[in-house]
């Protein structure tokens, strides 16, 4: 009789590089659905584990388990459109998100091979070292490219190379879904989100310039940014470690470098240079972590049924034990008699009573990850991944580490009271939903209120909070904790609890100006690192247990100015010549790519602002009174009248032009480089949004209705607006809009030009984005200063 079923360990080389196997996804599978939050944990859990090698050399990384089901009816024009093209198609039953995911990552790594293997020659003069490092850099594509795709031999086959992994579809198309196909044309057969990424990726295209859903394009952007970040900030600490890691017999890097250099020579490198070199080999160290250290378990079936069955099964298992569960016996054992009778259990009650918020096992284990792992950075500077053995070795390690002679310290305290105060964070700031539209009342401000800050403090705190969260900005959080602990252990003394309260709210202002002031001069990564750097820096880190002195809002204001300079975008010493720099870069910018960060800073430039009447202004902003138009508070933030950013040149050119006169073609040179600046963007509502014509005049109209108190677009000055532009009919919609909304100040500057008769073109886009740093970084810098 037949094994039913083969089961094996393998290793993500083993798995991917099965000659002429192809893995197919069968349509009762889910559409691609990881997000940025999945695509962070994999990348982090791989960074993570490649740096605790060096202190734990065998370690590894298991990433799940892998079900498939060989399929026995391979059709043309169902699985491929011509006989025999692939040796084997295994259909998916379990872990295609895992693969797919992966097989995405590999596209990642082999460009920056690419990129990096260019910096490694261009260098090659400078020692021997780096024209080895890049050819072993190179001899790592062929493997990288097995993950993301399938090699055809057939004679014929255009290009040689086919995704790896193709997906069932609508059924009611021709060809009825992906297709993998001997030499036809890439985007009839690959239609798919991920396999279309992939089949271009193999014909040549860049990542940056593959049109992809924002689903892949989400993951794509974690990927990219993460190891740009990796690489960019690989030192000779980290390069020594991995020199002797790879000497380590039967170790998880063992030989990852065939031609590991002369230390010396390196080391006398100009720093640049060294960089470069200290990227390349932890690039190597990533590929080949990535191939011999990273597992799945695969089960292959060969009945359908009996696959389905394993699924279940393996999906319905237990409820898990947490990280935090499995330490605290730990703490107990510790304190022994002591634990009930001296300080630690009501930090151990004040962790436990957070987590108990969880209703089910996933969101405990979940929650429980987030708040270790920020306690990681925050006590003691540690990365850690989310993975539990991670999380137990660390706290594990941490409360031995600070026990003397077997007897719990102060610092012992300090370690599970960090635990406790991050636990608190996420419940309060993290882990509540998104406020619902048009909220007039936060629970956060609330609770900062009954904290100890006044109404204005809490408003202002909470909105750079909120802003910090919509963002995506996870690291900014284990910052903004540091100072809600203080305030958290200020409330028993008045004095101390102003001066927290004002602190905390400091640097909330803070690591707002410096998030928006790092992502508007630049594309690319999150200043993740600029974080760690607080927490790590050995000349000096705001980490509970080694620079509690240097948790002031005066340390992280400085360190954040510094970082801003190391980036090239800001002059920590100048306020003159930090302002010259950034708005010169930041002008520039695509601004509209990240959403949060582009609405908080035409909220600053918008705030407390009047219309510019002088000549030559019209469109422009110049200060008005205080509170004039106050924007920058909770309210306006969740306001639905701000909520969609709306480009004032549309997007993408009109398909037609009803007014040539006022059309500029210069605004469209193919790109979205010049609609996607700051200069041509605004704030909208959705149904102002949805409705509002697509050029100058008919836009003009709606902005001067959305911004003349008690006019309508029937009144007499109105239609002398809309025959002065040109404008024939009025938009059936505009009066229902009108009535509906407040008065946006924000907008008049947009009407007066288009009152004054004025264009709309690339030149007034370049100079209002000008304008409108300016005000950003002259309302932003005061908080970092």
């Amino acid at each position: 009789m037949a094994q039913p079923f083969k089961h094996d360990a393998a290793s993500l080389l083993d798995f991917f590089s099965q000659s002429g196997r192809g893995f197919y996804v069968p349509y009762y599978q889910r559409n691609y659905s990881w997000d940025e939050e999945n695509a962070t944990k994999l990348i982090e859990d791989i960074f993570s584990s490649i740096k605790r090698t060096l202190t734990k050399p065998e370690n590894s990384i298991f990433l799940g388990t892998v079900i498939l089901h060989d399929e026995k009816n391979v059709q043309t024009n169902v699985h491929s459109d011509t006989p025999n093209l692939l040796t084997k198609v295994a259909n998916v039953v379990d872990g295609q998100q895992r693969i797919t995911s992966i097989a995405i990552l590999a596209c990642v790594i082999a460009e920056q091979i690419s990129q990096t293997v260019l910096k490694l020659k261009a260098l090659a003069g400078s020692g021997a070292e780096f024209d080895a490092l890049a050819t072993e850099l190179t001899d790592e594509l062929p493997n990288i490219r097995k993950f993301f795709s399938v090699e055809i031999t057939k004679t014929g086959a255009q290009p040689a190379l086919k995704p790896k992994i193709i997906r069932a579809g609508d059924v009611s198309a021709n060809p009825v879904s992906d297709q993998w196909t001997l030499s036809g044309d890439i985007n009839s057969f690959y239609r798919s989100n991920t396999s279309s990424f992939l089949s271009k990726f193999i014909a040549g295209i860049a990542i940056n310039a593959i049109s992809t859903d924002e689903r892949v394009g989400s993951v794509l952007r974690v990927f990219q940014e993460k190891i740009s970040e990796e690489i960019q900030a690989a030192d000779a600490g980290l390069a020594s470690g991995l020199l002797s890691a790879n000497g380590v017999a039967d170790g998880s890097l063992q030989n990852f470098m065939a031609y590991p250099p002369t230390w010396t020579t390196i080391s006398a490198l100009a720093l640049d240079k060294q960089s470069v070199y200290f990227g390349g080999m932890l690039l190597l160290a990533v590929c080949s972590f990535l191939k011999n250290s990273c597992h799945l378990v695969v089960i292959e079936c060969l009945d359908l049924g009996l696959a389905f069955d394993m699924f279940q099964s393996l999906n319905a298992t237990g409820t898990p034990l947490t990280a935090f569960e499995v330490f605290k016996p730990q703490i107990v054992k510790a304190w022994g008699s002591g634990y009930y009778s001296t300080a630690i259990k009501p930090q151990v009650d004040r962790i436990e009573k957070v987590f108990e918020t969880e209703s089910n096992s996933s969101d405990k284990e979940e929650l429980t990850d987030k708040v270790i792992v920020s306690s990681a950075l925050v006590f003691n500077g540690l990365e850690r991944s989310r993975r539990f053995s991670e999380e137990r070795d660390w706290l594990t390690d941490t409360l031995e580490g600070s026990m003397s002679a077997g007897v719990p310290t102060q610092k012992s305290i300090d370690f599970v009271t960090t635990i406790a105060d991050q636990a608190e964070y996420f419940l309060t700031f993290v882990k509540p939903r998104r406020s619902p539209k048009n909220s007039a009342t936060f629970g956060l401000c609330n609770h900062l209120m009954a904290m100890g800050l006044t109404p204005q403090q809490a408003d202002r705190a909470g909105l750079c909070v909120f802003y910090l969260r919509d963002a995506g900005h996870q690291f900014a959080h284990a910052v903004l904790s540091i100072f809600y602990a203080k305030l958290l252990h200020s409330q028993s003394n008045a004095a101390g609890r102003t001066a927290a309260a004002a602190e905390f709210v400091a640097v909330c202002e803070a690591t707002a100006a410096f998030f928006t002031l790092y992502m508007g001069a630049q594309q690319g990564r999150f200043p993740d690192s600029d974080y760690r750097a607080l927490f790590q820096a050995a000349a000096g880190n705001i980490s509970v247990a080694n620079g509690a002195a240097n948790q002031t809002s005066a340390f992280v204001k400085s360190a954040f100015r510094q970082a801003l300079e190391n980036q090239n975008i800001y002059n920590a010493g100048d306020a003159v010549a930090a302002r010259q720099i950034w708005v010169g870069m930041a002008k520039e910018n695509a601004w509209y790519s990240r959403k949060a960060v582009c609405r908080f800073a035409l909220f600053a430039s918008a705030h407390d602002a009047a219309p510019d009447i002088a000549a030559g202004n019209e469109g422009l902003f110049t200060d008005g009174m205080a509170n004039s138009a106050d924007l920058l508070n909770c309210r306006g933030w969740h306001s639905s009248s701000y909520e969609v950013i709306e480009h004032v040149a549309t997007r993408d050119q009109p398909s037609s032009i009803k007014f040539a006169a006022h059309f500029d073609a210069t605004i469209y040179p193919g790109n979205y480089s010049i609609v996607d600046k700051i200069g041509n963007l605004t704030l909208l509502s959705g149904p102002v949004n949805s409705s509002i014509y697509s050029e100058w005049p008919d836009k003009v109209f709606y902005y001067w209705n959305l911004t003349t108190p008690e006019a309508t677009a029937a009144g007499p000055t109105g239609a002398a607006l809309a025959a002065s532009l040109g404008i024939g009919s009025v938009p059936p919609a505009l009066s229902t809009l009108v009535a509906a909304s407040s008065y946006l100040s924000h907008l008049a500057p947009l009407a007066f030009r288009g009152q004054s008769g004025l264009h709309w073109d690339s030149a007034f886009i370049a100079k209002r984005s000008e304008h409108l740093c300016q005000r950003v970084f002259d309302k932003l810098d005061t908080w970092l200063r």
